[in-house]
């Protein structure tokens, strides 16, 4: 569990970047220096207040606030992060009772040329030299810090996850070269939330109110292939690998008319065959990857391949796709069958969607990834809105590792967040089925905001 939320931290690396960004633009006194210096100070005291110092570590493009990993903050002020590495500096810790005119000293640091800050000895040094006896600086580290202890708030990893689509899309939009530092950044934090519980990531992927082409799909079916992936016994690196692959399996979207790929109504048979092209498109635009990326573009290519190769594009010469598109496609096809907005379709019940997937075990899906999938998810699949035996309502929040039937379900009172039921522990009660959440007009999304406040 996250003992801290990193707002003010947020905060406090986006103020050091504005105000370092404004001391290059503009003369020291010009207003929107001094008023982005007067912002950083106050929320240095405000972080300050609780305790006697704040140490932020950079490790592989991923700041890190003590040993709290800070996903979100590090896609959004991934200039400053440069900014700091540029200069050497791995390591700085800023200390309580800081007067202004230090953190003015180290603003100017920041802003100093990399060749100038070499020439004066380093940052610490430099630091050193103007008297600044309450900020630390260390250079890089190689070893993540707190190796044993790092913390990732989930929704923060959540929401690095969307800020990486966005920016990952755009850049395949325009024809440029996509920053698979960034999705690291995102799937090194999902993992580490995943090891710690898979349950919170999949409680944050249950909201349904989206549609198949929103980031919500490409972040979901990330962090369901992570699980999958997982539960198969992958290797870290593979596992990387197999998230970077889901992460971009639907890029060549982005090559398809928008009006088209965002569409709620039926297609027509060119409009159809227009659509079914974005896995060519994800191929080519992926295939001269390295690394992570290069089978990424595999995946993007074979995802609606099927298992028995009955789907598109054709593969020939091949007795089944990849391994990792056959694990990819189980965590799509799941995801899009349930989400808010589909082609010609009213989305499916979280549980309908596990019969779905069960129907096609062996012909569309790997058996053997689609069977781990079901066992990993159960019958009723976190989120999922069940009526019990005793008509009251309640949404399921993890599956029992027992019976696959018998979820842990918190029940709803007057539409509200109730008591906690463990059903493989409690013979009395069962669910008598799955209810979609229209027609019982209970509202998913904001009992699961409610959850998680």
């Amino acid at each position: 569990m996250m003992t801290r939320k990193p707002s003010v931290t947020a905060t406090l690396l986006r103020y050091l970047a504005t105000a370092s960004k404004h001391r290059t633009m503009y003369p020291a006194e010009h207003p929107l220096v001094r008023r982005a210096m007067d912002d950083l100070v106050q929320v240095v005291d405000l972080l300050l207040r609780d305790r006697e110092m704040v140490t932020f570590q950079i490790h592989e493009d991923t700041f890190f606030l003590d040993n709290v990993m800070l996903p979100e903050e590090s896609l959004r002020n991934a200039g400053f992060l440069t900014t700091c590495l540029e200069r050497e500096i791995g390591v700085f810790q800023i200390r309580r009772g800081i007067p202004a005119e230090e953190i003015d000293t180290f603003v100017g640091l920041l802003t100093a040329s990399p060749p100038a800050v070499r020439a004066a000895g380093g940052p610490a040094a430099l630091l050193a030299s103007k008297g600044a006896s309450h900020i630390t600086i260390e250079p890089p580290r190689t070893a993540r810090p707190h190796e044993t202890e790092i913390e990732v708030d989930p929704s923060n990893a959540y929401q690095a996850g969307h800020t990486v689509v966005h920016v990952l899309r755009a850049q395949a939009a325009r024809r440029q070269p996509l920053d698979m530092n960034k999705a690291r950044v995102f799937l090194s934090a999902a993992i580490e939330v995943v090891l710690d519980n898979r349950f919170t990531l999949l409680g944050l992927t249950a909201n349904r109110d989206y549609d198949e082409a929103s980031s919500y799909h490409a972040v979901n079916v990330s962090i369901l292939a992570l699980l999958l992936g997982m539960r198969l016994g992958l290797q870290h690196e593979q596992v990387m690998a197999l998230g970077m692959s889901a992460l971009l399996h639907d890029i060549g979207k982005v090559r398809v008319p928008q009006a088209l790929v965002n569409r709620a109504g039926p297609l027509s048979e060119e409009e159809r065959a227009v659509l079914q092209r974005h896995p060519v498109h994800g191929g080519s635009i992926l295939r001269d990857m390295e690394g992570l990326g290069r089978l990424a573009a595999v995946v993007a290519f074979e995802h609606h391949a099927h298992h028995d190769l009955t789907g598109y594009p054709p593969l020939p010469g091949k007795a089944r796709p990849n391994v990792f598109t056959r694990i990819v496609a189980v965590a799509d096809a799941y995801d899009t069958v349930t989400c808010a907005r589909r082609h010609a379709a009213r989305p499916l019940r979280p549980e309908l969607g596990m019969k779905w997937i069960a129907a096609g075990l062996g012909t569309i899906f790997d058996p053997v990834a689609g069977k781990v999938f079901l066992k990993m998810m159960g019958i009723y699949p976190v989120g999922s809105l069940v009526e019990l035996n005793s008509g009251r309502l309640g949404v399921v929040l993890r599956p029992s590792e027992q019976f696959v039937d018998r979820p842990i379900v918190r029940l709803l009172r007057d539409g509200t967040l109730a008591e906690v039921i463990d059903l493989s522990a409690d013979s009395a009660q069962w669910i008598a089925g799955g209810v979609d959440p229209e027609d019982a007009n209970v509202d998913l999304a904001a009992l699961h905001q409610q959850a998680a406040s």
